[in-house]
């Protein structure tokens, strides 16, 4: 009878408080799921490389298969709208940067405004070039002749939402209206374009000069500091050059961020996965080959910083007369 007593307690009392204690907690991410990261541009541009490098990487430190999906258009904002249109449940997750705040400003999206950060990765600093058998030596002797023919020559960028767009209206802005600032549907468009002589002049990040030293001849960087690139380790920054009071910005900050309202947990899991991929021996070699300055920073701290940087970006935009009203 004392068996059968027992049997019955382990049949109805022990289910019973299990069901009491509620469900056991699931694994996240699922395994069985995907994580997207969403990356605004086309696929190939400096961007795009950049985060491919990174999600294979992050692809170790997790069983849910991360992939990358890439939205271009409108200098990011509709890839960024995308993700703000999917569930804050950490499964969208999108490329975000300096593209952000500069699309945001401009009104194309609530981006930033509606984002919360994961991790921040790097900069990578803007190089202004032209076609490799142009016939300038030198930022200075562009100028000239840009001078001499005003809105003649073509200076092309990623798209008006983006850094690079700011950066071109900025310089032309500083430079009395003498380029003809042409935007890009993105890295990857503006690329094709100046490979194909459609453009006399592009901003392009390290990364992509880098994949194409063959058709480009850097004439400046735009950063206070040369490029770690041994091959871009000669070309003048703009202070050397002699445009030290030039006020755009001087490279493209790339992260990772969520939209507002995913679960804590999630954002912590993310952040672990992203940080891991991040601080990773070939992430970090990446890195170094490709001129990235690093600028790590994690959840709360990423939010802050895009505080920054709407800071640094706004007397940039508002001198472009770029702000939306």
């Amino acid at each position: 009878m004392r068996k059968v007593f027992v049997v019955l307690i382990i049949m109805f009392v022990v289910p019973a408080m299990v069901y009491a204690a509620g469900p056991p907690e699931t694994e996240w991410p699922d395994p069985d799921e995907t994580i997207t990261v969403v990356v605004p541009f086309g696929a190939g541009g400096g961007t795009d490389l950049i985060f491919r490098e990174l999600v294979e990487e992050m692809n170790n430190h997790t069983e849910a298969e991360i992939i990358v999906d890439n939205i271009g258009g409108a200098g990011s904002a509709t890839g960024t709208n995308e993700v703000l249109s999917l569930p804050a449940d950490g499964y969208t997750v999108l490329a975000s940067g300096a593209h952000t705040v500069t699309a945001t400003l401009q009104g194309l999206t609530e981006g930033y405004r509606e984002l919360e950060g994961i991790i921040g990765l790097n900069w990578d600093p803007f190089i202004v070039a032209v076609h490799r058998d142009s016939p300038w030596e030198s930022f200075d002797e562009l100028l000239a002749d840009a001078a001499d023919d005003p809105e003649a020559l073509s200076f092309g960028n990623a798209g008006m939402g983006g850094a690079t767009g700011v950066l071109t209206v900025g310089m032309n802005l500083h430079f009395d209206g003498v380029f003809n600032v042409t935007p890009f549907d993105g890295g990857a468009d503006l690329i094709a374009n100046f490979l194909g002589q459609h453009v006399d002049i592009g901003v392009f990040s390290q990364t992509e000069v880098a994949e194409h030293m063959n058709d480009m001849r850097p004439l400046m960087i735009v950063h206070p500091e040369r490029s770690t690139i041994p091959e871009l380790s000669d070309v003048p920054t703009y202070e050397d050059a002699g445009y030290s009071d030039l006020d755009v910005p001087f490279g493209s900050y790339r992260s990772l961020s969520v939209r507002a309202g995913t679960p804590a947990d999630r954002k912590e899991a993310l952040a672990d996965i992203a940080t891991q991929a991040f601080e990773s021996e070939r992430f970090q070699d990446y890195m170094r080959r490709q001129g990235l300055l690093p600028e790590y920073s994690r959840l709360g701290e990423l939010d802050e910083y895009f505080q920054e940087l709407e800071d640094l970006f706004y007397p940039i935009l508002e001198a472009a007369d770029l702000l939306d009203d």
